[in-house]
């Protein structure tokens, strides 16, 4: 009875309803989606890069990652150590020699990061030749590098850096091959280049950067730091990124909650408004032997049932919306490529939708619209029947 009297109360007043009903729905259906589609470009970054560049884990000089963002034009100053070369040799793993510098057509002139790899542990870690769009191995340009200079398979182009003598070294190169990855940073602007033509050129014959795959045993790790290397995991490398997609998580569920809170707002006027506009019918039900606990209950019911509908269709359409972009992802290709961000970023954004947490967030929006029911339920408790009659 208590059930279809609350329904009957709520839908008195259908406009008002439903306007609380979509504020409510808004809050989740922001909250699901946000959530669902940052997650998901963290997965589906922390996959890509794990794909094309980073592996398991990455194996540096003492120094360099600590200074990763500062040593961008120093990084032939820190090279791996001898002895974490020889314990590497039990692993899967590519021995590379990464620097900056500049390529131009003649008449652009855009920089550039280097990688120089051994073309047969690049293609047995990353699985190079599956993500080259045009041509083959050798001197290989990102896609996006060849589209900004109108670059294709055969053009020649002049790199210049500075090598680790700390002089200014040039070479003409002629492009074999396009590739494309997915991971922004990487299709950016990065040249892919023998390792001993990039050791030739920079004038050392040291590695500065060792991708890994596979877990490395404890006392390796050990053995390699003590010897003078920064040994990383895959989740250390991609700190910062996970560190912005949990910042923006944050702000989403914080946006999100403000929207709540507004339509909990309108919830309890909703409610005050409809405790004004039937104070006689309470009265009657409190005269008629109807307890003040069993007015409080009706009215914590109301709310209930605004909270359920009101959530439930904020989850049902941020649920099948983030589920929708899991299966088939945003694509975002020219958006992403005019950011120019240093952050890796996919070229295509997919939701991830977790069930369990989406779950969550329904049952806060429900808790949220019952707890917005307290005052008005307490206030029609307090009403006192006689006056209400005589009125």
């Amino acid at each position: 009875m208590i059930v279809r009297m609350a329904y009957r109360n709520i839908f008195r007043h259908r406009v008002r309803t439903i306007l609380t009903l979509i504020s409510l729905a808004l809050g989740i259906f922001f909250i699901v989606l946000g959530v669902g589609v940052n997650i998901g470009m963290e997965r589906r970054v922390i996959k890509v890069m794990r794909a094309t560049e980073v592996g398991d884990g990455k194996v540096y000089g003492r120094g360099y990652f600590e200074d990763r963002y500062d040593n961008v034009d120093d990084r032939l100053d820190f090279p791996v150590p001898q002895k974490a070369l020889e314990i590497l040799e039990g692993y899967p793993h590519s021995r590379r020699l990464i620097f900056s510098g500049m390529v131009t057509d003649g008449v652009y002139d855009y920089p550039v990061r280097i990688i120089g790899g051994e073309r047969k542990a690049e293609e047995e870690l990353f699985n190079r030749s599956s993500y080259i769009v045009e041509g083959k191995g050798g001197v290989v340009i990102s896609h996006v590098l060849a589209r900004d200079l109108g670059l294709s398979v055969g053009d020649s182009i002049v790199l210049t850096a500075t090598t680790a003598r700390e002089s200014f070294n040039a070479m003409d190169l002629t492009i074999t091959g396009i590739i494309k990855t997915g991971g922004l940073e990487f299709d950016l602007n990065t040249l892919l280049i023998d390792i001993d033509l990039a050791q030739e050129f920079a004038e050392t014959d040291i590695y500065n950067d060792i991708a890994v795959r596979g877990e490395i045993a404890p006392s390796d790790i050990a053995a390699m730091e003590a010897g003078g290397a920064e040994v990383i995991s895959y989740l250390e490398e991609l700190s910062d990124i996970i560190a912005v997609t949990k910042i923006k998580i944050k702000v989403v569920m914080i946006l999100s909650s403000v929207i709540l809170i507004i339509s909990g707002v309108g919830i309890v006027n909703t409610m005050l408004m409809g405790m004004l506009e039937r104070q006689r019918e309470i009265g009657i039900l409190l005269a008629s032997g109807m307890k003040p606990k069993d007015i409080m209950k009706l009215f914590l019911l109301e709310g209930g049932i605004l909270g359920v509908i009101g959530s439930g269709i904020g989850f049902i359409l941020g649920g099948a919306l983030v589920y929708h972009y899991e299966r088939v992802g945003i694509p975002l290709p020219d958006m992403a490529q005019k950011m120019k961000t240093t952050i890796p970023l996919s070229d295509r954004i997919y939701g991830y939708f977790d069930l369990r947490m989406n779950l969550i967030f329904f049952l806060f929006g429900v808790v949220i619209a019952t707890g917005a029911a307290l005052y008005p339920a307490y206030k029609a408790t307090k009403l006192n029947p006689v006056d209400v009659l005589r009125e």
